[in-house]
């Protein structure tokens, strides 16, 4: 019986040592599962946004890099551009503006280049123009005869012969005979430098009346106004002034040839491009005007007096003229 009573007793303890065992192995199972499944899910959500933030950030930082880079390169090239391109480029000589040679003709003549080589290599002390020389150039383009009126005051007529001696151009000059009176050592120039001599009567009075309104001049006062100026030019010359004369303002009528042909004045001197330096027009506007209406054969009228800048802008007529292909002859040989 005791030893029944032991079986039984050895096989309940048996009994609940299994029931412990598997009570404990459902405990553990039923603590780990829970962590796993509460680890898990946290990692993902973690990770992703850490890898989006990542990657979120390297094409924002490439470009505001190379954009910073671009702002500090590209100002600097800029500015040494700007820098390099400020500074005033020197212009020749012919750049400068006429007007800005205002005190005499003789300073805005020797801004010219050509001007400056030619006095060197010719002084103007030996060279005599021709007067009837027309360059080969005249010859194919056309030569254009420049006159200038002499009526009024001495004006820049020195510096006018100073320039055309060293440009070796010759040129024509009507001179009244109160003018020449007043003037004879630059009449007697003129001569000299191998430039036409004209008539422009006597004091320059109107022959019909229309600009002066004086009432114009009979035929007789016609002659006499061309014969007065001759009696004071020729002994200047060495020679009359006949046949060549010009009309005071240009005023002709149908009688004016006729009623001075008996004493000899058969050439009429007229222009076909006036200046307008009378008028005081600015140098810079007869250059332009020069130049605008130059034509073979053209004869041009210009004034060496105080009052007109003629002899400013000539420089710059005589070689705009040149470039453009043009010689230079006297009135009578046009």
């Amino acid at each position: 019986m005791w030893l029944a009573l032991l079986v039984v007793i050895g096989g309940g303890v048996l009994a609940a040592r299994t029931l412990g065992r598997s009570f404990a192995a459902d405990d553990a199972v039923a603590t780990r599962a829970p962590t796993t499944v509460v680890f898990t899910p946290t990692t993902v959500p973690v990770a992703a946004p850490v890898a989006a933030a990542t990657a979120a950030l390297r094409p924002t930082a490439t470009p505001v890099v190379a954009a910073a880079a671009r702002a500090v390169r590209t100002p600097t090239a800029t500015a040494v551009a700007a820098a390099s391109t400020s500074k005033p480029t020197p212009r020749p000589p012919t750049s400068t503006p006429v007007a800005a040679t205002t005190s005499t003709p003789v300073a805005a003549s020797t801004s010219t280049p050509h001007a400056a080589s030619t006095t060197a290599a010719q002084p103007a002390t030996t060279a005599t123009p021709k007067p009837t020389a027309i360059s080969a150039s005249a010859a194919s383009h056309g030569a254009i005869a420049l006159t200038f009126d002499a009526g009024a005051d001495r004006g820049y007529a020195q510096d006018i012969l100073d320039l055309l001696a060293d440009q070796h151009v010759v040129a024509s000059f009507g001179i009244t005979g109160v003018w020449a009176r007043a003037n004879p050592d630059l009449v007697r120039r003129m001569a000299v430098d191998g430039h036409l001599v004209f008539n422009h009567t006597l004091d320059h009075r109107s022959f019909t009346g229309v600009s002066d309104s004086l009432g114009g001049l009979s035929a007789a006062a016609r002659r006499a106004e061309l014969d007065d100026a001759d009696a004071i030019i020729a002994p200047l010359i060495g020679h009359s002034t006949r046949p060549f004369y010009r009309l005071p303002y240009g005023d002709d009528d149908a009688h004016v040839a006729s009623d001075v042909a008996p004493d000899g004045y058969s050439r009429k001197i007229g222009w076909t491009v006036d200046s307008l330096g009378w008028k005081g027009v600015q140098s810079t506007d007869i250059l332009a005007r020069c130049l605008k209406l130059a034509a073979p054969g053209a004869v041009y009228v210009m004034h060496v007096g105080r009052a007109s800048q003629d002899a400013i802008a000539l420089p710059q007529v005589i070689g705009g003229l040149r470039e453009r292909g043009f010689g230079f002859a006297r009135v009578d040989a046009i």
